[in-house]
């Protein structure tokens, strides 16, 4: 009789702290959602921890709405990393088979990954994710599971996501602040492509695009595996921002009239129709075009986009993307965001909903719950992973188990 495998995801936002608890088998089926918390967060700056108290507050207060939904208690949790500081470089390893008979085992595979790890990297950053895009045996190119085959010469092209040490150690620090341990930790993009991303579209070729409020993660897929992931430093909050200055109003009216009548496309946007926006200072009301709502965020929204098109045309990847572009996030709920993505990458583009969950998965629908899905399907997988998988990632070798136990150690 198969065990129930219990995961959580912690999705640490820029301006929310997001929990999934949830529940699987070991056979692989649908992930059975238990749990749902959240938390408005004020303790992070575009994707990084910049006020630890804060921080670690919103994660404990999401985790107990969790907890009293799904009746037990959190242990560990698989939490993400975002922030500007995470960028991926491609790399090969190579190695001589060690068996007599030349049989590729997993000790092989294991051998040739951590070997491509050995890239030159600044002394401040580290190493998050290994991820192997092919194998070669013999100069046999194109292999996806080399487990089992003959060759004496294995090779592996793999793609090494980096981060900031001092950004993922604080973030470790929060998670062991709040009472828990941390099972693993996601960038970002690779937990929003887990949520919302389908086998078809990584294989065909995809770019995700993940708009949060702070930063926008661009991860592309090709072949089965994350070829490239970038994070841009422009999100919702600027299109919040850009609303406030423009219509003279506060910050929460104008992230109230952004989700509510805001448009990217002001074409589409009949003359006469009125919104009423609250001035600084809270007692004058002024009935203006919503049609200015819509000039305000569209450009902001292309640039977005834009930037998410040149990082696509920087790796080499334009039109080789035959599944088009994947929108999601927070930032994506605005109307007519597919319409704006699609005029900008003349592509077909879907917005991104979690995927191949059950259970209380009615309670983490939408586009913004992309990242804390990915990352429990991510934990609840991770037992059926192996190296010779294009979507396993060898995930942060023995440096941060040390700063894990370290940090374990202090508090």
């Amino acid at each position: 009789m198969s065990r129930r495998k219990k995961t959580v995801g912690l999705d640490l936002g820029t301006s929310r702290v997001a929990v999934i608890i949830a529940e699987s088998d070991d056979v692989g089926g649908a992930v059975s959602v238990v749990g749902v918390g959240e938390a408005r967060c004020d303790g992070l700056r575009k994707g990084v921890v910049v006020n630890l108290d804060k921080t670690i507050a919103a994660i404990q207060l999401a985790a107990v709405s969790a907890e009293r939904m799904a009746g037990q208690r959190i242990e560990s949790v698989v939490v993400s990393l975002g922030g500007t500081h995470i960028w991926s470089q491609n790399s090969t390893g190579v190695v001589a088979v060690a068996r007599s008979d030349r049989e590729i085992g997993e000790d092989d595979v294991q051998r040739v990954v951590e070997g491509s790890r050995a890239v030159s990297i600044a002394s401040d950053r580290q190493v998050i994710h290994v991820i192997p895009r092919g194998y070669t045996v013999d100069g046999q190119e194109g292999v996806r599971d080399a487990v089992g085959m003959t060759g004496q010469r294995l090779e592996v092209e793999t793609n090494i996501v980096t981060g900031a040490q001092t950004a993922l150690q604080n973030v470790i620090k929060c998670v062991h602040g709040a009472g828990f341990d941390v099972e693993d930790v996601v960038c970002s993009g690779l937990a929003a492509g887990e949520g919302v991303l389908t086998q078809q579209e990584v294989e065909l070729g995809v770019c995700l695009v993940d708009i949060g409020a702070g930063t926008t993660a661009v991860t592309i897929y090709n072949e089965g595996s994350a070829r490239h992931i970038a994070v841009l430093p422009v999100g919702g909050n600027h299109v919040t921002s850009d609303i406030a200055i423009g219509l003279r109003t506060t910050l929460d009216e104008a992230e109230s009239l952004k989700l509510n009548y805001g448009h990217t496309l002001p074409d589409v946007i009949d003359h006469g129709e009125k919104v009423e926006v609250r001035q600084v200072g809270g007692d004058r009301i002024q009935a203006l075009p919503r049609r200015f709502l819509a000039e305000i965020i569209g450009p902001r929204m292309q640039e977005i986009f834009v930037m998410s098109r040149d990082e696509v045309r920087k790796c080499g990847f334009e039109g080789l993307l035959p599944a088009g572009v994947v929108v999601s996030g927070g930032g994506s709920r605005l109307m007519g965001t597919t319409d704006a993505a699609q005029t900008v990458f003349d592509a077909s583009v879907r917005l991104g909903q979690p995927t191949g969950m059950v259970g209380l998965a009615d309670r983490c629908q939408g586009p913004s719950f992309a990242v804390a899905a990915g990352l429990v399907k991510w934990g609840s997988h991770a037992h059926m992973r192996s190296y010779a998988n294009g979507r396993q990632s060898v995930t942060l070798g023995s440096t941060y188990q040390k700063t894990v136990r370290w940090l374990r150690d202090f508090f």
